[in-house]
């Protein structure tokens, strides 16, 4: 299988893959597994993988506190060996577990730092990635101005990147941040499309949560129809917490 520390990652490799397809028994046992064997070499800059995954399934748990702390070990392990991509990541889960929990400013810190680490790595493409959701985090907190500023930026970074990641992030950013709930609801769906053209389901579940969310106030009966439709998939998927919020938007 290759040196201690490539079997780390690979086990963390894997534990990725399947966070994707949303089979949670593959990421507990492939982190376990990555855990245990830098755990045990004694691989202390290898550690950070397997505790940001840890960070992830509680997110998918619901335990967002726990998740934070998790995501918060794993970015300071990876900033100590110079991990930019993990910092990046540790970061990102980081914005998801406090966007969840409802602290929209902790979120939008979190992706301000994730940005950081981008220009001084160069990781152009997961900048997309972050000012991307920078965007819907800005426009939840009724921050519609910076939020479009966001949202096109991510656009005219993915235009110029072609990345297909990207690309489905910064449509969902444009979705949220658009004038009229209606057109803003169609970019949403495009984004799930794309979403799910990269095997990426809970993405593009949650693109259709905000597809919902969006129409509400507009057109009640599509946003409910969206919402529930959003929470029937997530429940599906696994995330217990984020379909509850669906099905709780769409009973307002």
């Amino acid at each position: 299988m290759g040196s201690l520390p490539a079997q780390v990652e690979l086990h963390a490799s894997l534990a990725q893959l399947a966070v994707y397809g949303a089979d949670w028994d593959q990421v507990e046992r492939s982190t376990e597994a990555s855990a245990e064997l830098a755990e045990r070499e004694g691989l202390v800059g290898k550690l950070c993988l397997p505790i940001a995954l840890r960070g992830l399934l509680r997110w998918r748990e619901g335990k967002l506190d726990e998740s934070t702390v998790l995501f918060q070990r794993a970015h300071e392990l990876a900033e100590q060996v110079g991990w930019s991509e993990l910092a990046f990541q540790a970061l990102f889960g980081l914005a998801t577990s406090l966007r969840d929990s409802g602290d929209l400013a902790g979120a939008q810190a979190a992706l301000d730092r994730a940005l950081d680490v981008c220009e001084r790595a160069g990781l152009i493409a997961q900048s997309i990635q972050a000012t991307a959701a920078r965007a819907v985090v800005l426009m939840l907190a009724d921050r519609r101005e910076a939020a479009v500023e966001a949202a096109q930026e991510a656009a005219e970074l993915a235009e110029r990147l072609h990345y297909p990641i990207g690309r489905a992030a910064a449509l969902e950013a444009q979705g949220v941040c658009a004038e009229e709930p209606a057109a803003g609801a169609d970019l949403l769906a495009q984004a799930a499309d794309a979403w799910s053209e990269l095997d990426r389901p809970l993405e593009a579940a949650r693109a259709r949560l905000l597809a919902g969310q969006l129409m509400v106030a507009q057109d009640s009966q599509r946003g409910r129809t969206l919402l529930i439709g959003a929470a029937t998939e997530i429940e599906r998927l696994g995330v217990d917490h984020l379909s509850e919020q669906a099905r709780a938007l769409a009973a307002n």
